[in-house]
């Protein structure tokens, strides 16, 4: 809120009334369908905040941009919002389809992430796209709204983004190489126990409590093939340790460390056999690969061959330095994981759709250099791309440090994700677009306009 009002003022007044009526129908729709509240719907909730900021900061750039052409401010709103819509459906309209497929293939606390995130990214579409429309109607009739002042922020930009493409494309190789080298490196034991199947004992870590200690007295129960992870989560004072044993031993390692005379305090054991464990990692697998196939089919369905590539790489790119950059701060890829793998997706294309959008809006309209006609395309969502990011992160952040053991894992993949993702929409998705149809010898303006041809009725049709 204090983000919207400082950046945006008046205008980010009525983004607030949106983000009101927008938690009034989440709660409500909830209540109709009797669905339990728990931290992790919380947790969609806080993410459907920072989509529907989202939503309010693309339709304000875009006004923001208007009113500088010289329009009066009726026609700069109703400009705003007819430009904005496309590329607002189509960002949620993919992320709905990765939190769809996060549903089925979640179990337990992310299924309620899940729901509360799909309920919530249609809810943001009836706010952002309706609610604030009509407040800012009615506001200009009853005169009570004659002008709007924004903070400027990197706008009016030159940058020549794709003429960076080859330092940036040698730092994503690298970053890519480094992930896919830890993922090598320590893959299998960095797999959580939802996909390898045993026992999972965990508990609170007082200060003399050592890797090795823990080590020493697992080995002389005669336990093997164990794991051990000393976990200190950023923001929180406490340690904890967490052991993967094989299936039925979580009780004898809990008696070993005791026997060794080491405090353990609270305990959890978790047990999960090989074979729903196999099963939970094929249904992982392949949901990840549906949800990417989704993207890819409706990225290509809603622009061209070429966009769909770019969405496609920049993704997977977005994934695999994630996946490396988790497995390096010592994560576990488990199930939970995987629902911050498809988020990640889903925020990444939300945040590449909004630049390919601007990029199929110019070359449709303005004549010279495929290769400047991109670069003002990305220059001209820059404001927006970034202040996006930072409204989802200081949500996330709150999440991270205030959502608890529970959720603090999946709350640092996602910020790590959208880290990427923002570079990625910016430096990856694009240039690839570019390279990309460079190489088939294609005129990608000829694409675009050739796409726009095919949608018109036919003659005989008419």
């Amino acid at each position: 809120v204090l983000f919207m009002m400082i950046f945006y003022r008046l205008a980010g007044l009525i983004a607030l009334i949106g983000l009101t009526v927008n938690m009034i129908l989440l709660f409500g729709v909830l209540a109709i369908f009797g669905a339990d509240f728990t931290l992790t719907g919380i947790a969609g909730v806080i993410l459907t905040l920072g989509m529907s900021v989202d939503a309010n900061v693309l339709i304000y750039e875009r006004l923001r941009e208007e009113r500088a052409a010289g329009k009066s401010l009726r026609a700069s709103i109703t400009t705003a919002y007819d430009k904005a819509f496309s590329a607002i459906f189509d960002a949620n309209l993919t992320t709905l389809i990765t939190a769809l497929i996060l549903f089925w293939v979640a179990v337990g606390a992310i299924k309620g992430f899940a729901v509360t995130l799909s309920i919530g990214i249609i809810v943001s579409l009836f706010s952002a796209l309706l609610v604030t429309r009509v407040c800012f109607n009615w506001g200009h009739d009853a005169g009570l709204i004659k002008n709007l002042n924004f903070m400027s922020v990197l706008s009016n930009r030159a940058i020549d983004f794709l003429g960076k493409a080859k330092v940036t494309r040698v730092f994503s190789v690298a970053l890519i190489i480094v992930a896919l080298a830890m993922i090598s490196i320590k893959g299998a034991s960095s797999l959580g126990i939802d996909f390898t199947g045993g026992d999972q004992f965990r508990f609170a870590a007082t200060e003399t409590v050592k890797k090795e200690d823990i080590a020493s007295a697992l080995d002389e129960a005669g336990l093997k093939g164990y794991d051990i992870q000393l976990l200190k989560p950023l923001g929180d004072d406490a340690e904890y340790v967490s052991i993967r044993v094989g299936l039925k031993e979580g009780e004898a390692a809990q008696g070993a460390l005791k026997s060794a005379g080491i405090e353990v305090g609270d305990t959890s054991i978790t047990e999960i056999s090989g074979v729903v464990a196999g099963e939970m990692k094929d249904k992982s697998i392949l949901a990840l690969s549906l949800g990417l196939l989704a993207i890819l089919i409706y990225v290509t369905i809603r622009f061209e061959f070429s966009f769909a590539i770019g969405a496609i790489v920049a993704v997977l790119h977005d994934l695999i330095i994630a996946a490396g950059i988790l497995i390096l701060f010592g994560k576990e890829i488990n199930l939970v994981m995987v629902g911050a793998f498809l988020t990640i997706a889903g925020y990444s294309i939300n945040d590449t759709i909004v630049v390919f959008d601007r990029i199929r809006e110019n070359l449709r309209s303005k004549r010279g250099d495929i290769k400047d006609v991109m670069n003002l395309a990305i220059n001209t969502t820059l404001s927006r791309t970034v202040l996006t990011s930072v409204t989802t992160l200081l949500t996330l952040l709150a999440l991270y440090l205030a959502g608890g053991p529970a959720l603090r894992d999946f709350s640092f993949a996602v910020i790590v994700g959208i880290l990427i993702g923002t570079y990625s929409s910016i430096f990856v998705a694009s240039p690839i677009v570019y390279w990309w149809s460079k190489m088939r010898g294609s005129d990608l303006r000829h694409e675009v306009l050739e796409a726009d041809q095919e949608k018109l009725p036919s003659a005989e049709s008419v």
